[in-house]
């Protein structure tokens, strides 16, 4: 983001001018400037950005632990590369920082992994939307939509084999054997 210039000293700020000094503090604490820095490059007090800060940050909605931990791992991962290659540069000085953002890293690592269950009513309903979407897709095409089970072991046997048989597209297109594939272009990915 390309700061803004900062408006004349004691001219007072629209709403649209306080939403800009906003977003540039916060560009410029996530690059790294002080409060000080920030407060002198806006033209207030450091008290005045740490009122700014503390309110943003009080009407916050909270992310997840595993959200925060992500985040989080997106901020480190390129300090780990610069303390790797000052210590591969032969940077001494360079280790013990290093060594303290593979201890953050391994710490937000374990937070980050999401062990969401992912049980029967909620493979349930994701069909039940996916079957929904496939017939307003094809509705009133002359061929009505296939209707996918909640689970594989739903289905009768030989409905896959069949559904191959009746297909328009015939012997010369590409067959899926997978019980849950869906007339889509891409596959969905999971994550």
């Amino acid at each position: 983001m390309v700061l803004d210039t900062v408006p004349a000293p004691g001219k007072r700020s629209t709403a649209r001018g306080m939403v800009r000094r906003r977003q540039r503090i916060f560009v410029r604490l996530r690059e790294g400037s002080s409060y000080e820095e920030t407060a002198a490059a806006e033209g207030v007090t450091r008290e005045r950005v740490r009122q700014i800060v503390s309110k943003v940050l009080r009407n916050r909605s909270v992310d997840s632990a595993a959200d925060h931990a992500k985040l989080q791992l997106a901020r480190l991962a390129p300090l780990m590369e610069l303390g790797a290659e000052a210590v591969a540069a032969g940077d001494v000085t360079a280790i013990s920082p290093y060594l303290k953002v593979l201890d953050r890293l391994d710490r937000y690592q374990t937070i980050a992994v999401s062990n969401v269950a992912y049980d029967d009513e909620a493979r349930k309903k994701l069909m039940d939307k996916i079957n929904r979407v496939v017939a307003n897709l094809t509705a009133g095409k002359a061929a009505p939509a296939p209707q996918y089970p909640a689970t594989p072991a739903a289905l009768p046997a030989g409905a896959i084999e069949a559904e191959a048989a009746a297909d328009p597209a015939g012997p010369g297109e590409a067959q899926s054997a997978e019980p849950y594939a869906a007339p889509f272009a891409e596959p969905f990915a999971w994550g």
